[in-house]
């Protein structure tokens, strides 16, 4: 639900509308494609956080590198 209030926001609120059909693509990625990608990183760092015990910041820092 969350990417597609965003994606109108964006879209229509916004007056994304009015980029044509490079404004209505960038919108689509952004809205849905990004968000989802993000959702399921968070995703992924969670569920190993359960698994292994670890809080989730030794867990960014471990599986991809980022110190925090």
């Amino acid at each position: 639900l969350r990417v597609f209030l965003y994606f109108n926001f964006r879209f229509f609120i916004k007056l994304g509308f009015l980029d044509g059909l490079r404004g209505f693509i960038w919108h689509i990625l952004q809205g849905f494609w990004y968000r989802f990608l993000v959702d399921a990183k968070i995703y992924q760092i969670e569920l190993i956080s359960k698994n292994t015990g670890l809080s989730i910041t030794k867990v960014i820092e471990q599986e991809f590198g980022i110190k925090i």
